[in-house]
């Protein structure tokens, strides 16, 4: 029943037109910043866009695209249906809450591997393209690019339930949109308040926070601190791990309860 469903919401997903929109708007930000390197690295002999350098570009400046896509995603699904009242007749009609609510939650991984994954098509054939085919096991993926990979998706996941909260909590569309966007800006004004007042452990645990060391290359790599300069704060790649899914646990568990106890 639950696949049903789920297959269910793939198909509304893929035959709205803002889901197509959203996706072309993401497809050609990503395309015009590699491509971008891709064309310099062609035109210029001291610039190169291939393997193994392309890496942290590849899993690190576009990271917070691919995030803020996904969240955009999940809340044109999930808010659009109390707009159009499709999620109230789903439960005249005999769907339970419960079945209701895992459908929406199996789209949080099936939106980030989508859009991560089509990041790393797109930017991954032009780094290939770019390649010195002279640099041997240039196509070896290491233990730091492997945690990255990880730490993106995870990162993706946590801003995606964030946007399931509050689609759940404010049940329209536009409104829900709004918020989700404005909290990026809200949650980072109260964190470098609380730095200013050296609160920077508290700080570094805010959702918002998490969510940003995850999508940072840098946090890790295996050198020492000079290689991690510039980051707020170093974190054991394990622990950040934890953080994440923390607070991913954390929104779901809230998403659940305010879909729950509040009227159709």
């Amino acid at each position: 029943m639950i696949w049903t469903l789920y297959r269910m919401e793939l198909f509304k997903l893929v035959k709205r037109l803002a889901s197509w929109v959203t996706y072309l708007s993401y497809g050609v930000l990503i395309v015009m910043l590699y491509g971008s390197f891709y064309y310099n690295a062609l035109k210029s002999k001291f610039a190169y866009f291939g393997f193994p350098n392309a890496w942290q570009a590849i899993l690190e400046l576009s990271a917070p695209v691919v995030s803020t896509f996904s969240a955009v995603l999940i809340v044109q699904a999930v808010a659009s249906e109390f707009d159009w009242r499709t999620s109230r007749q789903n439960i005249i009609d005999g769907m339970s809450k419960r079945q209701w609510f895992t459908a929406k939650l199996l789209l949080l991984p099936t939106v980030a591997v989508f859009f991560f994954g089509s990041e790393l098509i797109y930017s991954g054939t032009l780094a290939w393209l770019g390649t010195d085919p002279e640099i041997e096991n240039a196509f070896a993926i290491t233990s730091t690019q492997l945690h990255a990979i990880i730490g993106v998706f995870i990162g993706v996941l946590c801003y995606s339930s964030i946007a399931l909260l509050v689609s759940l909590s404010v049940r329209s569309t536009g409104p829900a949109l709004g918020i989700t966007l404005i909290y990026q800006v809200f949650e980072n004004i109260t964190t470098r308040t609380l730095r200013g007042f050296d609160l920077d452990r508290l700080a570094d645990w805010f959702p918002f926070q998490v969510h940003l060391a995850l999508l940072k290359y840098n946090q890790y790599l295996t050198a020492g601190a000079e290689a991690k300069r510039g980051l707020e704060h170093v974190w054991d790649t394990n622990l950040l791990f934890v953080a994440g899914f923390g607070w991913i646990a954390v929104f779901l568990t809230a998403s659940w309860l305010v879909y729950r106890n509040r009227d159709l």
